[in-house]
């Protein structure tokens, strides 16, 4: 013991990064790793000179983690951050804009809601309620909720907060209003439902960000065999037909020619459901309302005769969507809008 201690422990005189002798003015500090370093060559060291790292020069002992690179605060990237955001927080996001619509409904039963009132009653207060808090040092997470907020609050507030949609309250004002289409039909434990609320959140995900309304276009592209792009808009739309099927009271008696089908199928899947809340766009043409005609009726068969329940968004309906749609003749040829 006594060699070890005489020839083996020697005191840190010098410097290993400058090879200096300590002293008054170069005092020597240690760092977690019990390695010994002049103040000053060290703070280089680690501030980003001689070595720009953040790790012990001799051991390579991460001393202070280096910060993630935050994502790019502008609206792509935060709305690509926000529809990766887990189902759950996403679902809390939808349940706080239903409960905004609901305020929404009582003033304005039409469901033709403006720009200003959906982002000031729905929208904005959906977002502050679900975002994160700041711990009580100011710091937080990077949250891509909250992210959304600032940069959507910002944004309007530059605008005047004018009644028009721009940059990221545009796919959010259209979410409002896709909503809104859908709770003209679904039953209210149904607009609970977090297979049917994530099924609307992909619908309206699955539209260009830059798309204030839904086109019915794009339902000719979900029904192409290699652009699956539009498929949960395409699901979602076929689930509210069978729930108008199952909700909404049917004539008696139930028409039997075809012109008098054609009317009820407008209406219930045109007007009703396409154009409440100014949310779809042009008109649907003739081809496509023959498709629905087969469409109607099939999901009427398929709960009435085969005594199956109505759709609700199941993961396992999409098979059964793309089979409804084609034995209704509709496979994407032609065009949907006139």
């Amino acid at each position: 013991m006594d060699k070890f201690l005489d020839t083996q422990l020697h005191p840190a005189d010098t410097c290993n990064i400058c090879t200096e002798h300590f002293g008054a003015l170069h005092q020597p500090v240690a760092l977690p790793c019990k390695h010994i370093f002049g103040y000053e060559c060290i703070k280089k060291w680690l501030k980003g000179g001689r070595g720009n790292t953040n790790a012990c020069p001799t051991c390579r002992c991460v001393v202070v983690p280096k910060p993630e690179p935050r994502a790019s605060f502008d609206v792509p990237s935060i709305w690509k951050a926000l529809c990766d955001e887990s189902p759950e927080r996403l679902y809390t996001l939808i349940e706080k804009v239903w409960s905004g619509l609901q305020v929404l409904w009582q003033r304005h039963p039409t469901g033709n809601f403006t720009v200003t009132s959906i982002l000031d009653k729905a929208i904005i207060p959906a977002l502050v309620a679900t975002a994160r808090r700041p711990n009580a040092s100011g710091n937080r997470n990077q949250d891509s909720i909250l992210d959304c907020y600032n940069l959507l609050a910002a944004s309007w507030d530059s605008i005047g907060r004018l009644d028009m949609a721009a940059g990221l309250a545009i796919p959010l004002v259209r979410l409002a209003r896709l909503m809104a289409n859908a709770g003209a039909v679904l039953p209210k434990w149904l607009t609970k439902n977090a297979r049917v609320n994530r099924l609307i959140w992909l619908a309206n995900a699955c539209l260009p960000i830059t798309a204030e309304h839904i086109s019915w276009d794009y339902l000719i592209e979900a029904t192409q065999p290699k652009d699956a792009h539009h498929i949960p808009l395409l699901h979602l739309y076929t689930v509210l037909i069978s729930q108008s099927i199952t909700h909404l009271p049917a004539p008696q008696p139930y028409p039997t020619k075809r012109h008098e089908i054609m009317n009820l199928v407008i209406e219930r899947c045109c007007t009703k459901i396409g154009g409440i809340g100014c949310v779809w766009k042009s008109k649907p043409s003739n081809e496509f309302k023959d498709a629905l005609v087969g469409v109607f009726d099939e999901l009427r068969r398929y709960q009435i005769e085969k005594k199956k329940m109505s759709l609700r968004g199941h993961d396992e309906e999409e098979s059964l969507v793309k089979g409804i749609w084609a034995l209704a003749g509709w496979g994407g040829k032609g065009t949907l809008s006139s």
